[in-house]
């Protein structure tokens, strides 16, 4: 340690012991913390301190290290490290100020502080830009037990209630792998077999067949298929009375079986992933019903709070709302300023969850230590079960445009820097969670938001923790190096025709369309964010936006063109439609009666996820269908009969008098202009 840091410690020392009293450097008191004269104490230890009166900044530097302060700010830098103290630095009577705590943790960096310094910047700014009322943090190294917490903003903005880390957010689908986690503790007591047909456990599941018209047979569906998202099953419901305000509605998982007969299998078993939201809530029915609770959703909630929550002591986690969890509740917003009604998910196992920084930062310690939160009295599951769940899923096909990769109850993805990285997200109209892991160093980050504002960014500010984490931890990331001799390269006319065309792009509100003008390649209304780009070509095979600096690959697969993203084709973006699709599209003159927007028509105390469904025709003559969801994500499907007033992806539309009405996933909706 350097001289200068052991004097500042006996000064802090000294000033903690002795405050008030006439030292070199004094302390005054604010609110019960006592407060440290910054230039003062720093000129004292041979520091050179400067001001800048246009940002309100103080820049000290003594020996190799330089320290930013920032007036009115809780926010500090260390050596590029940002660091997150407890009180805002002030000024009183022009002299600054700084917490005595706050300047021990300047001064004396403590475990991943820079990752916990990114934590709290990243808190800041997207409760500044991104109007969030609340955000939740967890960071954890289960090699040495490290655990770090912390509140940013508000629980209840109009109450003046802060965030702290026993604020309770809804986690929406991290639920999945809870739910993963108690098929897996059945499975180990021999109650259950992954590849058993789960119609074995589940009698009742023996109905389902008989009145369906799809491909795929419900009888053949096992647990693993449905933990990773490969069985085939219908995927989501909208309607049933899956969301309410006002109250619960238990019924929906009671009545789960019965309305799911009503649905055909949407692919055959195990051929392709599917992210499915029933996959999981079927698994809630089947733990209930192997379990001996006549209420499935009662049942579920009992089993996970005494097998799961009460083991490793998430002591407010729950699935089921009462008085205790209310007074800890995160209210939902659809910005910092715009409070709204409370909306019960009532599909518990896929996404009904309610949690803290506190209780999921022992959950993911409990996952990281193989199945123990502490010692073995706090086990919930055998290391090789949870090996199991974070193993790729693999069913022997291949999925070329899957954005997620399955494990069981885990999902791997990877980043546009080829960063990979597993865990859960979850999103469910204002909350917005992201838990992430990487096993190799034993790390774990989680983080909460209270506001549809905070979907946006709530996956990448876990990301950017976590890979601060690594870097403190290790020194440095696993990520795939760029290749140096890549350069921009010329294409004939006819090479660049070669990737002209209309594509779908996954997650987008329209088709995307590559041109060609005057020998240059444009992209035109990429997810309707981006109006145009032009795209160069490299050497390595790919193109690239150079204002965006956005890496595209366009690959041939089996004979249709894939297109995909990043540096390292890390994630897909969709697919070219071929001209022989064109002919299956509904034209303008099919679907004529069913152009324009409709609303859901719900029974009083549900409500619909789907906002709006609008059901048009675009510049090429293309039928479609665009779903709007209440966060703002909209979902665009082409129209393809399959019969009469009947479509793709489980449109159906049904005419009665002068009104049109619009079934889908179990909800209706009325065309309404």
């Amino acid at each position: 340690m350097k001289n200068s840091l052991k004097k500042a410690i006996v000064l802090l020392l000294v000033l903690a012991m002795m405050s008030g009293s006439i030292m070199l450097v004094s302390a005054t008191e604010e609110d019960g913390a006592a407060l440290i004269p910054v230039r003062s104490f720093f000129e004292e230890l041979g520091a050179d301190v400067a001001w800048d009166d246009e940002n309100w900044m103080i820049t000290i530097t003594l020996e190799d290290n330089v320290y930013m302060l920032f007036v009115d700010n809780n926010i500090a830098v260390r050596n590029d490290n940002v660091v997150v103290l407890e009180n805002n630095v002030i000024i009183e009577d022009s002299r600054s100020y700084i917490a005595l705590v706050d300047l021990q943790t300047l001064m004396t960096p403590g475990y991943l502080s820079g990752a916990i310094g990114t934590a709290g910047l990243a808190a800041e700014q997207i409760i500044e830009y991104y109007s969030v009322p609340g955000i939740t943090i967890a960071i954890v190294d289960a090699e040495n037990g490290f655990t770090w917490t912390g509140g940013f903003g508000y629980a209840d903005v109009d109450g003046d209630i802060p965030v702290d880390e026993y604020t309770l957010f809804g986690l929406a689908s991290i639920s999945k792998t809870f739910t993963a986690t108690a098929i897996m503790q059945l499975v180990e007591a021999g109650i259950l077999d992954l590849d058993e047909p789960i119609v074995t456990y589940l009698p009742d599941m023996s109905m389902l067949p008989d009145i369906l018209t799809g491909e795929g047979d419900y009888r053949n569906i096992t647990a693993r298929m449905l933990l990773a998202h490969a069985s085939g099953i219908y995927s989501d419901f909208m309607g049933f009375g899956v969301a309410t305000i006002d109250a619960p509605n238990p019924d929906y998982m009671n009545d789960f079986l019965e309305n799911l007969a009503t649905f055909p299998m949407e692919a055959p078993e195990a051929s392709v992933f599917t992210y499915a939201n029933n996959s999981i809530t079927l698994l809630g029915v089947l733990i209930a019903e192997i379990m001996g609770y006549d209420d499935a959703y009662e049942g579920y909630a009992d089993y996970m709070q005494t097998n799961v929550f009460t083991p490793i002591g998430m002591d407010l986690s729950t699935f089921i709302l009462d008085d205790v969890h209310l007074e800890h509740l995160a209210q939902p917003y659809i910005d910092a300023t715009l409070r709204d009604e409370f909306i019960y998910y009532n599909a518990l196992p896929a996404g009904g969850i309610f949690s803290n920084a506190d209780d999921m930062s022992r959950f993911m310690l409990t996952l990281l230590n193989d199945g123990a939160y502490s010692d073995e009295g706090s086990r919930v599951l055998a290391p090789g079960s949870v090996s199991q769940m974070f193993e790729l899923a693999d069913f022997g096909f291949e999925a070329p445009l899957t954005i997620i990769h399955p494990g069981m109850g885990i999902l791997h993805s990877e980043g546009l820097d080829g960063f990979r990285y597993t865990g859960h997200g979850g999103n469910l109209v204002h909350y917005h969670s992201s838990m992430v892991f990487d096993r190799d160093n034993n790390l774990g980050v989680f983080v909460s938001t209270n506001s549809i504002t905070g979907m946006a960014v709530v996956e990448s500010i876990a990301v950017l923790i976590l890979q601060t984490a690594i870097m403190e931890k290790t020194g440095s990331l696993d990520l795939p190096e760029s290749d140096p001799t890549v350069e921009p390269i010329s294409l004939t006319e006819d090479e660049l025709l070669d990737y002209v065309g209309i594509y779908m792009i996954v997650g987008s509100d329209r088709l995307a369309y590559v041109v060609l003008e005057e020998d240059e390649l444009y992209l035109v209304n990429l997810s309707g964010a981006i109006p145009t780009i032009n795209l160069v070509p490299l050497s390595d095979g790919s193109f690239i936006n150079p204002d965006l600096g956005l890496r595209l690959w366009f690959v041939d697969y089996e004979g249709e063109m894939l297109l995909f993203l990043g540096e390292f084709m890390s994630q897909p973006a969709g697919g070219r439609l071929e001209s022989e699709y064109f002919d299956q599209v509904a034209t303008e003159e099919d679907i004529s009666d069913l152009i324009g927007v409709y609303l859901p028509i719900m029974e009083e105390g549900e409500v619909s996820i789907i906002a709006s469904v609008t059901v048009g025709v675009d510049d090429n003559g293309f039928g479609y269908a665009s779903l709007t969801a209440l966060h703002g994500n909209v979902a665009f499907t082409l129209l393809i009969p399959i019969d009469d007033n009947s479509y793709l992806g489980g449109l159906s539309f049904v005419f009665e008098g002068d009104n049109v009405f619009l079934e889908f996933a179990g909800l209706t909706m009325m065309l309404i202009e």
